[in-house]
């Protein structure tokens, strides 16, 4: 798992919107990072990676929701759907792991292991029905993110960590 980005310029005696800002920035950047790694079905590694700096966003914003309104609530809803989708992603890459460990542990040829010859076919077909819907998963995880990048979230992200916010709200 990638390491967080680490926020700098951190005030302890700044008000909390401006810390909330420049840790919203840090988080966004490093969720974008990965929009190259989004559309390579076999950046298994990079996929889990953008789904952890989308929870370190989520939760963020989760933590600052006071500060961000509104417009903070629907990035909420938005990284959190794209982060379930990734999750979704990481849970067909667990299990064809497991798969194909499994497969690999079965012994090679006939004779005493009998069995081995009846669970390799049926392995095999899981394995192939994985690998069917991993790829469908990942169809849908680019097809939300390009549906981000439409809507403007990024654009959103940075407006929320560049606003300057009310007296009221920078307490």
């Amino acid at each position: 798992m990638s390491r967080a980005w680490p926020v700098p310029d951190l005030d302890p005696e700044a008000p909390l919107a401006t810390n909330a800002r420049r840790t919203i920035a840090v988080r966004t950047a490093e969720l974008f990072s990965y929009a190259p790694v989004i559309p390579e079905a076999e950046a298994t590694q990079g996929l889990h990676d953008a789904r952890i700096a989308a929870k370190r966003l989520r939760y963020t914003l989760e933590l600052f929701r006071a500060v961000f309104g509104d417009e903070g609530e629907r990035a909420i809803d938005q990284i959190k759907t794209l982060q379930e989708e990734l999750g979704q992603l990481h849970d067909h890459d667990v299990r064809l792991a497991l798969i194909a460990e499994e497969l690999g542990s079965l012994p090679d040829g006939a004779g005493a292991e009998d069995d081995a010859d009846d669970l390799k076919p049926g392995l095999e077909a899981l394995l192939d029905q994985e690998q069917t819907s991993r790829a469908k998963r990942h169809a849908a995880v680019v097809k939300r993110w390009r549906r981000l990048e439409r809507a403007g979230l990024r654009a959103a992200l940075v407006r929320l960590s560049a606003t300057p916010l009310p007296d009221s709200a920078s307490r």
